[in-house]
């Protein structure tokens, strides 16, 4: 920061009375950067405090000086830095003091960074050190545990290889953000690429960033101008412009009709070093200007020198909507930015997240410490979501398992859809799957659709947080969820397994080559399991609603075709995420587990049942072995974490509902009587009730009791059953009787309308199950282990999960190596059904 701000046209000794900057107060339209960088300041030395009285660490600085960096007036300028609630100019005989106090940049930083929480130490050097000596006092501090940012006070002597001695500070400890490394990380999106951030970012842009943002100035598609192209300022604030959406012109001393760059700027970023530069009638109005320059001219009228902007303030004032003044504006921030960054690279050290770095919203975020909970299968996910102004009741649709014998209600939604950006051009609907070259294409479409939507930013990376989420459905008021992410490392569906996440139901694996297919091509993926929580006494989720109002709202609209209505709020406050760890830390405790379920030391604690989308789940699994063996890094790869949403079993608005089946080409005589007989030879003799109805048949202990229906019987099958559920009962005959039936089919349906409509078939014969008590299903699990395939339903057809957020499995450089860049266009999922 330190060489942006020594621009002068003066000797630095001749400086006089510093320039008294505008104040707030006067002018609504002044951005003052003295206040915001004392909210920072704060900000830093309440996380500093937390840092140490949790995790014992004090974040340490270290500051190289090499001879004099005496700077007079420009130094006094940042003699409010410690940040009090209200700043006062200092008078004449105050700023003398502070002159003592504060012989140069070196001893402010030190000052300010000890009054913040930090320490910090001064290594002085005479300008004859060699540049061997500065080299191996750099690798000692590199080595140092205690130090964790290290910054070199700029210009060097002219002896000194400036260049080398930047570049020997690591990324990992490199303050002004000016490692190569760290600036290469920074053209990744502004450094906001998962995976590819950098350490830290240069002071001054990302000061830029922060004024703008804590000035509530809206970033997206404005037209933005950076007048100046350093690779230490000007360079790195376009590149941080553009990841929030801006569109950015970058001027300098050989741009041609730099006026009229100038005069159609929405957002002005003045950083050439020449004081005056830019006149008032430049400008377009109601634009925005941050004026980084900082210049010493001497004022004529007084006969002492005093600081100036780029920028010819007093005209510039009447036409911007919002400006900042020099002094008062960008050097402030820029310094509490460089603890900021001292903060963070401590944090990074000891493996927690850092503060106010986030791809889009305000930069004063704060996440909880750490992303993910080994002990849990748990992680804090980084979602993406599609970005404001989008209709979003045509972007979000329901699962791609629902109404497979409907075609007709996937037909309305394409219509409904049209050409709008929506997550049915991400996903395939079951209804239609075929042979594999038609269904290829199809996965090919998804494939493409996912890139475009990534390059177009129709979706929007947020910062790392659960989603809190608040359903409506067309059955009940509220069903109350959490989006999370969950370890497939710690998840299986093999047979007996014990894991801490496990299905409820029997997994088949012959029907997951499709889903393969479709996820080992795709670069995202979006959520439609539902995984349960046994939660009697809601310590989970109903907390945090209990105080959603304290969270950011992320969405709240009405689903398509009648489905209800969707909320869902930003979870990512610390305390907010401890507490839902805290919670299921109980809920997986040994003991209780062993107390609740009466389960023995062979019974694995299950935490996470999978309620909906097993085979979604067992998808994700498989993929991610797949990619292990492939050599996969787990501790980083994206693939490894599986979006879901948690709900409470016992959330009055998760209900259970049976599954029906539908059984296509039969005799409908035969297969009764087929049914009938089998079942009696495996011991559970069958009496059919015609006629009869589930609704009108009295429940018996020990007789399971299914529904059937065809075009000319209908009636009830009482079986006296050695089995826990009918849906066992009726999948220990349906199974082997497909098997023996290749031209037979099944398909799973919710509710009665589908089943009227086709039962009229004569061919098809319908099996309707009663409803399961949901109070029962995990102990079932732990003592019985998974049920049959397709036992329950949370909820009817109308009530699944629709899709809307969505999440990264391949690395995000992976994710723009696609052909689909190559060809430069698109194929259209769906777009011949």
């Amino acid at each position: 920061a330190g060489s942006t701000l020594l621009k002068s046209s003066t000797s630095p000794h001749a400086m006089g009375e510093r320039e008294r900057s505008p104040r707030r107060d006067a002018n609504e339209k002044i951005i003052d950067g003295r206040r915001i960088a004392a909210a920072l300041c704060r900000d830093v030395r309440t996380a500093a405090g937390e840092l140490q009285s949790k995790y014992g660490i004090t974040p340490g600085l270290a500051i190289i000086e090499v001879g004099n960096h005496n700077y007079g007036q420009l130094l006094d300028c940042f003699s409010t830095l410690d940040g009090p609630e209200k700043l006062e100019e200092h008078k004449a005989d105050k700023d003398k003091e502070h002159k003592a106090s504060f012989s140069n940049y070196g001893e402010l930083k030190a000052k300010m960074a000890e009054r913040c929480g930090l320490h910090a130490q001064i290594l002085r050097f005479s300008e004859t050190v060699s540049q061997a000596r500065l080299l191996r006092i750099i690798g000692g501090l590199m080595a140092d545990d205690c130090i964790h940012g290290i910054l070199v006070e700029l210009p060097l002597p002219q002896h000194l290889n400036e260049m080398e001695i930047m570049q020997a500070i690591g990324p990992s400890k490199d303050v002004d953000g000016l490692a190569f490394a760290n600036l290469g990380r920074l053209l990744a999106s502004g450094g906001y690429q998962s995976g590819a951030e950098p350490y830290s970012r240069p002071t001054v842009p990302m000061g830029v960033v922060e004024l703008l943002l804590r000035s509530k100035v809206d970033l997206y598609g404005k037209h933005a101008v950076v007048l100046g192209r350093s690779i230490t300022v000007g360079a790195p604030i376009a590149t941080l412009l553009m990841a929030h959406d801006c569109t950015v012109t970058s001027c300098h001393s050989q741009t041609p009709g730099l006026q009229d760059h100038i005069g159609r700027a929405d957002i002005l970023v003045s950083c050439a070093g020449r004081p005056g530069f830019v006149k008032g009638q430049w400008l377009k109005p109601g634009a925005v200007v941050i004026d980084v320059g900082m210049n010493v001219v001497a004022d004529a009228a007084k006969g002492t020198p005093r600081i100036v902007g780029d920028v010819c303030f007093d005209d510039a004032v009447k036409v911007a909507s919002k400006i900042t003044p020099v002094p008062g504006g960008m050097g402030h921030i820029s310094f509490a930015i460089l603890l900021r960054n001292v903060l963070n690279l401590a944090r990074t050290a000891a493996s927690l997240t850092r503060l106010g770095i986030g791809p889009s919203g305000h930069e004063m975020f704060r996440c909880a410490d750490r992303l993910r909970f080994p002990d849990l299968g748990l992680k804090v996910p980084r979602v993406l979501l599609p970005r404001a102004g989008l209709d979003l009741s045509k972007w979000c649709v329901i699962a791609c398992d629902q109404y497979t014998s409907q075609p007709k209600y996937w037909k309305e939604v394409k219509d409904l859809v049209k050409d709008a950006p929506s997550t049915l051009n991400l996903i395939f609907p079951e209804v239609y799957l075929g042979d594999q070259k038609a269904n290829q294409q199809i996965i090919r479409g998804i494939r493409d659709k996912m890139y475009e939507y990534d390059r177009d930013r129709i979706l929007v990376p947020q910062h790392p947080g659960f989603v809190l989420i608040d359903r409506k459905t067309p059955h009940v008021a509220s069903r109350k969820g959490l989006l999370v992410a969950l370890d497939l490392d710690m998840y299986s569906f093999e047979k007996n397994s014990q894991t801490l996440i496990r299905p409820t139901e029997k997994t088949i694996p012959d029907r997951l080559p499709p889903r393969i297919a479709i996820r080992e091509q795709s670069p995202l993926e979006l959520p439609h399991i539902l995984v349960l929580v046994d939660d009697p006494q809601q310590t989970v989720i109903e907390p945090l609603m209990a105080r959603a109002d304290t969270f950011p709202k992320l969405y709240d609209f009405e689903l398509m075709k009648g489905s209800g209505h969707l909320k869902g709020w930003h979870v990512a406050m610390s305390d907010a995420v401890d507490g839902v760890v805290s919670a299921l830390r109980k809920l997986a405790s040994p003991e209780n587990f062993k107390k609740k379920y009466g389960a023995t030391d062979d019974h694995g604690v299950i935490l996470f049942p999978v309620g909906d989308g097993n085979h979604s789940l067992a998808t994700a699994k498989q993929c991610w072995e797949n990619l292990k063996r492939k050599g996969a890094d787990p501790e980083t790869h994206p693939a490894r974490h599986a979006l879901v949403e948690l709900v409470n079993i016992h959330d009055p608005g998760m209900t259970f509902e049976p599954i029906h089946r539908l059984v296509f080409n039969v005799d409908v005589d035969a297969a009764l009587s087929n049914l009938q007989s089998c079942l009696q030879q495996s011991g559970c003799p069958v009496q059919v009730l015609e006629g009869a109805s589930l609704a009108s048949t009295p429940a018996q202990p020990g007789t399971h009791h299914i529904e059937f229906r065809s075009q000319k019987r209908r009636g009830v099958l009482a079986v006296k059953a050695r089995m826990v559920l009918e849906a066992a009962t009726l999948t220990a005959w349906l199974d082997p009787y497909l098997a023996q039936n290749p031209a037979a089919s099944v398909d799973y349906v919710h509710g009665e309308e589908v089943i009227t409509e086709k039962t009229q078939d004569k061919s098809t014969l319908a099996f309707l199950l009663p409803i399961m008590d949901k109070n029962d299903l995990v102990k079932t699990v732990v003592k019985e282990g998974v049920l049959p395939r397709k036992t329950f339903s949370m909820g009817a057809a109308d009530e699944k999960r629709f899709y809307f957020e969505c999440q990264r499995i391949v690395p995000e450089f992976t994710f723009f190596k696609s052909d689909f860049f190559r060809r430069g266009s698109v194929s259209v999922p769906l777009s011949e059904k």
